[in-house]
């Protein structure tokens, strides 16, 4: 019973946890337990144990909490630990150099992806929405797609049927007719698009990773606003992209690259 307490314990302080990362403007103990269900006496418990490791702060003026820099400090340690973003880094550097655009390495994690790594535009006009951490549904990012077209058709019925598929943009793909129909043409070329599918006014092209058995857990794409990423331009960056993934999956150790 005492071990079963203890987890208890552990799953209401991560729901607090996740609650506040989720805030932007943070929380009081009455809000937080309206929101997670939880007593306010369990919650200011809960709290003062991760006040106290520095994984929350508390404004003594007006008694809210915020999710504490201790949490983007242990971030920073798994991000330098990810072998893939040390080995991505320099090919990413040299694409975001040669293509004046923003570059994101992603991962797929269950059935989104997390953006993982991030070289900014060298125009720095217009920033990119995207973050380190940020998650998307593998199915409306070209990222996504890279990755699913290179699992079996029936992996990613299963994924499709597991999704809450709905509209992003109106340009999302919903149908999953479409969205196989989409797979089959990133198989043909290559690469992916998304074309203002994930964000209004911002198109992407992409590419998997793929491990040595050819199948990709890891993504990178260019993307830039509609005005400058145009089917021209799409089709000058194919090479410089799918040149970076090369390199990189030769990094990784993994399968040779179609296209």
């Amino acid at each position: 019973m005492a071990e079963s307490a203890s987890v208890q314990s552990l799953d209401r302080a991560f729901d607090l946890l996740e609650t506040l990362c989720r805030s932007r403007n943070g929380m009081t103990i009455g809000a937080l337990s309206a929101e997670t269900g939880l007593h306010k006496s369990t919650v200011h418990r809960l709290l003062a144990s991760m006040c106290a490791r520095g994984y929350v702060q508390r404004d003594a003026a007006t008694s809210v909490y915020r999710a504490g820099m201790r949490l983007c400090e242990l971030g920073s340690y798994i991000m330098e630990n990810m072998d893939v973003i040390e080995r991505a880094r320099a090919p990413m550097e040299r694409l975001g150099h040669e293509t004046g655009e923003t570059v994101h390495l992603v991962m797929r994690e269950e059935k989104d992806i997390v953006y993982i790594h991030k070289v900014e535009s060298v125009s720095g006009a217009i920033r990119m929405f995207s973050r380190i951490g940020m998650r998307r549904p593998l199915y409306c990012t070209g990222v996504g797609k890279a990755i699913l077209a290179t699992w079996q058709d029936s992996e990613v019925h299963t994924l499709w049927r597991a999704s809450d598929v709905h509209l992003w943009t109106p340009y999302t793909i919903v149908t999953e007719e479409a969205f196989f129909q989409e797979l089959e043409q990133v198989r043909r070329v290559g690469y992916a698009l998304d074309n203002e599918e994930n964000e209004l006014g911002v198109r992407c092209i992409a590419a998997a990773i793929p491990d040595y058995s050819g199948r990709a857990t890891y993504a990178l794409s260019v993307s830039a606003p509609l005005t400058r990423m145009t089917d021209e331009r799409i089709a000058a960056l194919r090479e410089p992209v799918l040149a970076a993934r090369n390199e990189i999956a030769a990094l990784l150790g993994g399968g040779a690259c179609r296209a």
